[in-house]
């Protein structure tokens, strides 16, 4: 389902970064059209490909012991919710592109606490089983459509959006299908590179591994998922402050967001690094824990794939025909994976995935936003990002030479493992954040922008 959108949604808000700006409402109201025609070809095609699906479940699923409504109500559900972020929520790209992300998150995050909460009650009571659980899924869904539609013609109500429009303008926004062929190959490389590496690891090693490993990066997916929310609305910014063209506000940006985005992507990984095996002993007991030589790598590759500050960047430019890229990357992951996973094993295929970020994501594409997007040299943006790396470094072994490791008591008991880690977060980011404000002036332009939002809002508290 994440395949099929295409890029479509980021193709569409950069579209829309220049008529939010002039105000242009007839050319946001095509482009928003232009979205939900293709839209709704996709979600066509969804629904046959889904219907087909349908007739394999007696075969998919003969060999469990469950009614095989289970899996036709579920997967309808499901589907249907996917459906009408096709057919209704396509019309929010406005809010996100004209930086009113925030109003999203209300809504979805507060209707999804609200639904976890009463499915919850539900389970716990026994109050309608799985069927009421599935029931308060799908309401919910239609609760999250309706609201998020309700709140942007509330505040566009000139927004006249219709696929008949769309079908007919889109050859006038050719940038948009241009931009998502480009993404295809985007989108498309990242699914190999985030679903290939369990195959390749189920074929050197154990299922049993596979299980270990999947554990250990649901816990870096929930650190990843706290920094995309943080930075989630800084795309649009961006975009809006490349479409006035003030380059000198562009660089200062970019230095505050360098800045801020590595400091909080070290705290983070190093926290990892420190508590990660002590929370998996808490969670999953110490028969699942990784070798040391993995972890770290893991560690390694969640710090890789959280300093991506050079995506961010060129989302806002509209920069995505190095095509080559995607495909590269994941040649280069898959090729080392299987070749270092032959020699090493788990160790071998989880450098593959790191030499690849490394390569890619690191040094390629700074370049390419260095020379097409930013137009400084190269050698600012690799010399600053070595900056950081060394910070991180120097900050978590003067930390952990000050703290220690955790005793037996904070690796098997979750209050002292909290304090424990707790006690190591706030040292490394006052040692971390202390050295990146004497080096770096990008540090020193955040944390005056911090003190003056704090200054602002102490000011209007005050009226």
């Amino acid at each position: 389902m994440n395949l099929s959108e295409l890029g479509i949604g980021t193709a569409v808000s950069f579209a829309l970064f220049k008529p939010l700006l002039d105000g242009n409402r007839k050319n946001i109201s095509e482009i928003v059209s232009v979205q939900g025609w293709l839209y709704r070809n996709i979600a066509l095609l969804i629904i046959i490909v889904g219907a087909i699906l349908m007739f394999f479940f007696p075969w998919i699923f003969q060999k469990t012991d469950l009614p095989l409504w289970y899996a036709y109500s579920t997967y309808l559900v499901f589907l249907t919710s996917s459906l009408l972020g096709y057919f209704i929520n396509y019309r929010q790209i406005i809010l996100s592109a004209d930086q009113k992300q925030y109003k999203i998150t209300y809504i979805t995050k507060g209707l999804t606490f609200l639904k976890l909460t009463i499915q919850i009650i539900l389970l716990y009571f026994s109050i309608g089983g799985y069927k009421g659980w599935l029931l308060v899924e799908l309401v919910f869904a239609f609760a999250t459509a309706f609201l998020l539609e309700y709140s942007v013609r509330k505040t566009y109500p000139w927004l006249k959006t219709s696929c008949y429009v769309g079908k007919r303008v889109y050859k006038e926004y050719g940038e948009i299908l241009t931009k998502i062929k480009q993404l295809f190959f985007h989108k498309v490389a990242g699914y190999v590179l985030n679903q290939t590496s369990p195959i390749i690891i189920y074929a050197y090693t154990t299922l049993t591994l596979v299980a270990i490993y999947g554990n250990y990066m649901l816990i870096v997916a929930g650190v990843i998922s706290l920094l995309v929310a943080i930075f989630s609305g800084i795309i649009p910014t961006l975009g809006n402050l490349i479409a006035e063209g003030k380059r000198k506000s562009i660089l200062k940006i970019f230095g505050e967001y360098f800045a801020c985005r590595m400091l909080i992507a070290g705290i983070a990984t190093y926290c990892l690094w420190i508590g990660g095996n002590g929370f998996m002993v808490l969670w999953m007991g110490s028969e699942y824990l990784l070798e040391k030589l993995p972890f770290v790598l893991i560690v390694g590759i969640t710090f890789a794939g959280m300093t991506r500050v050079s995506d961010d960047f060129l989302a806002a430019y509209g920069l995505f025909r190095d095509i080559w890229a995607p495909i590269s990357e994941a040649a280069l992951n898959l090729g080392l994976s299987i070749l270092l996973g032959h020699f090493f094993s788990l160790s071998g295929i989880l450098s593959g995935v790191l030499i690849s970020l490394i390569l890619v994501v690191h040094i390629w594409k700074p370049y390419f936003l260095c020379k097409n997007g930013l137009l400084i040299p190269v050698s600012k943006y690799y010399l600053k990002y070595i900056l950081y790396c060394s910070i991180t470094l120097l900050s978590g072994f003067a930390t952990y030479w000050l703290l220690g490791a955790a005793n037996r008591d904070e690796a098997f008991s979750f209050i002292p493992w909290a304090i424990f880690l707790f006690k190591h977060m706030v040292l490394f980011s006052l040692i971390s954040y202390s050295i990146a404000f004497l080096l770096d002036k990008g540090m020193k332009d955040f944390s005056q922008r911090v003190l003056y939002i704090i200054k602002e809002k102490l000011i209007k508290k005050n009226e």
